[in-house]
């Protein structure tokens, strides 16, 4: 059955291939098609739209990359703010000691000020004072005395009134590493006095940042102005992507700034895994303290690429789906109606006009009349055939009619030369004798016409079978004659000559007049065939004497009547007389 429905398939596919191939002649271009016009077309149509949408995805994937970018440098604004809030509360702190006189005098209740001051900040791990030469004299913590005149962030102090913080430390006291702010004393005149110092516990700032800002949302690093990390959320990562990078906030590719002028860069890197990562970096404004923050590249720009592809995709799906929608409905709608109305003529063709479309009646409403019109058109070519057939039939009826009487008058022709004739002696008998043939031809062909079913030709063969039946009943001695030709149509304006002709060649070649004895009986072939257009006839007579004789003026004639010439000539002590005709029937 799966069998049967394939071969089925197959002839529908080859019968809708058709309709092409049985056009007038084949496609002459590549738009010779009503499918290929109406899809350049539906492009054509679809192409603005689509350039629109692809456009409208080109500025979404810029405004989905800003967009991308400012919520990176929004976090890192957002880490930067959180760092700045813990320094400058300090700051404040540091501030608000250096007025207590206990505590830059380093009195007694010094220690006990600072260590209530350390309990109250949560990022503080200790809190000292130290005179001018570098000496630790009061702390929070317990301290043996320490000197920290070599440190270089002291070194710094000396020089600064400003609050200033070192890089990463480790302090005894709290046991930790810590970032130490510094705010130095200066007295009246202006001297260095000392300074109180502010341990700032590092694992509480990596802790407070990997609250803000989980690793698994990004990557958050603080560091120096020389590009040393200070601290980071997720230590081991930054170590590896920020590695040899310049954290700067300086003026970059790709930068984008805020309302006060400050750049913030954004920059790509790599890890060693090959993701890629997008950090920004921001200053915090003091000490040349610059944050980053990083988050990979993929997860940055997810729904800026699904936005974008959904733009470009969205377009080329409307086209294929289009087109994919335009060629099932062309084959649905157009071609299966073509196909139909196509196997309809065939039927009419053919002859069967009864023939009634039903079908048709499914069909969309411009199939429809032109269904009907081809209906209208078989019956009106069947009542035109009908008149035809009976206008031939009558044609037909008449030509017989006239053939019929033409035979019954020459048969009466034939009766009266018989009549005449039956007194004749020699001679004028045997002249008596031809001509009653001649005439008998006349009528045979035209008994041959009459008895035929249609009257415009007469078959060779046939014609020929005719004549040697004649020709051996009237001559004069006795005749053998063997027909040999095909069964070949032939036109009615050659049936007379040739016929004619033939009679003429065989009444001369059994006449005994060229040297054939009258007492021996004569054989002869009738020989017929037609070839590339052209009818061949060849009579032989077997001679045995070496004087043959020939065709008489009357065959000539005749033959040249039919458009052609006769030839004599011998083949195995036969004569031979042949000749070709040009043959205008419809089946030579």
């Amino acid at each position: 059955m799966d069998f049967v429905k394939a071969e089925a398939a197959r002839a529908r596919h080859r019968e809708r291939s058709a309709i092409f191939a049985a056009a007038a002649g084949h496609p002459r271009n590549v738009l010779d098609s009503v499918r290929r016009r109406l899809i350049v077309m539906v492009l054509f149509a679809l192409a603005p739209i689509a350039g629109l949408n692809f456009i409208q995805g080109a500025l979404q994937l810029e405004a989905a990359q800003q967009d991308a970018r400012q919520r990176l440098l929004q976090h890192v604004m957002s880490d930067a703010s959180t760092l700045e809030k813990v320094f400058a509360s300090a700051e404040n702190v540091l501030r608000a000691l250096q007025n207590v006189a206990d505590v830059r005098e380093a009195a007694p209740a010094c220690e006990a000020i600072l260590h209530g001051a350390v309990l109250s900040l949560p990022f503080a791990s200790n809190i000292g004072v130290v005179n001018a030469d570098g000496a630790v004299v009061c702390s929070a913590l317990p301290l043996d005395a320490r000197d920290v005149s070599r440190t270089p962030w002291w070194q710094q102090a000396t020089r600064e009134n400003r609050f200033l913080l070192s890089g990463r430390v480790f302090s005894r006291a709290a046991r930790t590493e810590v970032l130490v702010g510094v705010l130095p004393l200066r007295d009246l005149d202006g001297s260095f006095d000392g300074a109180v110092t502010l341990s700032i516990d590092v694992s509480w700032l990596e802790g407070l940042l990997k609250r803000e800002t989980p690793a698994t949302q990004g990557v958050v690093a603080l560091f120096s102005a020389q590009g040393a990390e200070l601290l980071s959320n997720a230590p081991p990562l930054s170590a590896m992507l920020f590695a040899g990078q310049p954290m700067t906030a300086g003026t970059s590719e790709g930068a984008s700034g805020d309302a006060s002028g400050t750049i913030h860069a954004l920059r790509e890197v790599g890890n060693a895994g090959g993701r890629s990562f997008t950090f920004a970096t921001a200053p915090l404004g003091r000490d040349g303290l610059v944050a980053a923050f990083a988050m990979p590249t993929d997860r940055l720009f997810r729904w800026t690429v699904l936005t974008v592809a959904a733009s470009f995709a969205l377009p080329t799906l409307i086209v294929v789906v289009s087109l994919v929608g335009l060629w099932l409905a062309v084959d649905r709608i157009v071609l299966q109606w073509l196909l139909y109305l196509r196997r309809v003529t065939a039927v009419y063709a053919q002859g069967h006009y009864g023939f009634r479309p039903t079908r048709i009646d499914a069909a969309p409403s411009e199939f429809r009349a032109l269904g009907h019109a081809v209906e209208n058109m078989a019956l009106a070519v069947r009542e035109r055939d009908a008149r035809l057939r009976q206008a031939l039939a009558e044609k037909t009826a008449l030509v017989r009619e006239i053939h019929h009487r033409i035979k019954n008058s020459l048969q009466i022709v034939v009766s009266l030369i018989s009549l005449y004739g039956s007194g004749l002696r020699g001679e004028d008998r045997r002249r008596f004798d031809q001509l009653r043939t001649r005439v008998n031809t006349l009528a045979v062909v035209h008994r041959i016409l009459y008895e035929a079913t249609d009257g415009s030709q007469v078959h060779l063969r046939e014609l020929l079978r005719e004549l040697a039946g004649l020709l051996e009943g009237a001559s004069e001695r006795p005749v053998r004659i063997t027909v040999e030709a095909q069964d070949t149509p032939l036109p009615t304006d050659m049936a007379v000559p040739l016929a004619l002709m033939v009679v003429e060649i065989v009444l001369g070649l059994a006449a005994g007049d060229g040297g054939v004895r009258a007492d021996k009986a004569v054989a002869l072939t009738l020989a017929g065939h037609v070839a590339g257009g052209r009818l061949f006839i060849r009579v032989g007579a077997v001679v045995p004497e070496t004087a043959a004789p020939t065709a008489g003026d009357l065959a000539h004639g005749f033959a040249a009547q039919l458009g052609g010439g006769l030839a004599h000539g011998t083949d195995t002590g036969r004569t031979v007389v042949s000749g070709d005709f040009p043959c205008r029937a419809a089946g030579c």
